[in-house]
């Protein structure tokens, strides 16, 4: 039997790409790597799937900086063999780096910054004025209660402070620090929410950047 190894795909989405859902995402990185010709490791059973995860799924509508493709692979590869896998990418999406770890680590997300930009035409007194407001709460001991929409169900009532870490910006951009834990974390609509901001008052798609990951 081969000798199996990981390889780990640092990859930014961008533009319109960024509406792909998480399934989507994964059946384009399955089609690309089928082309590579790279030793990937198949599933058994009569219909195989290449073994493949996205450790922090993203967000329908978000863009990234920092996604995190973990592929399992049947024998020995080398960083140049996955050189060109950039060149097969729809545009929108680039890789930012390829890691061949010695011996499967686990990952685990622990928090993520967002980035929401003003649109030109939305007063900056207003966003101003939200982003105050917002910081002024984050402070304060009360809980900042929103209810979760859930399908199919009531929804059920979350408290924005345990997964909201910190908000700064200026009349540009707002910064929402979140916290990721096993319970889960905020949606971005919920984050909009809270900022009492549309989604057609921003410059563009919200942005997911500088994720934090421990090893496991």
């Amino acid at each position: 039997m081969a000798m199996r190894m990981p390889m780990l795909i640092v990859f930014s989405v961008r533009g319109d790409l960024c509406f792909l859902s998480h399934r989507e995402t994964l059946t384009m990185w399955s089609r690309i790597l089928a082309r590579s010709g790279l030793p990937v490791c198949y599933s058994g059973g009569f219909n195989p799937h290449p073994r493949l995860s996205i450790p922090l799924p993203r967000p329908v509508g978000v863009e990234s900086d920092e996604e995190i493709l973990l592929v399992q692979l049947e024998g020995d590869c080398s960083a140049s063999d996955a050189e060109g896998l950039g060149r097969m990418l729809p545009a929108g999406c680039a890789v930012q780096r390829i890691e061949l770890p010695a011996m499967p680590v686990r990952r685990v997300p622990v928090r993520a910054d967002y980035i929401f930009v003003r649109e030109e035409g939305l007063p900056e007194d207003f966003w101003l004025g939200r982003l105050e407001d917002c910081r002024r709460q984050l402070q304060s001991a009360e809980p900042i209660v929103q209810r979760r929409q859930i399908p199919g169900k009531s929804g059920k009532a979350v408290d924005l402070r345990e997964y909201a870490e910190e908000v700064s910006g200026d009349s540009e951009r707002i910064r929402l620090r979140c916290r990721i834990t096993p319970t889960g974390t905020l949606r971005p609509e919920e984050m909009l929410a809270w900022l009492g901001i549309g989604r057609m008052e921003l410059a563009g798609p919200p942005q997911r950047t500088q994720v934090v990951w421990t090893h496991n």
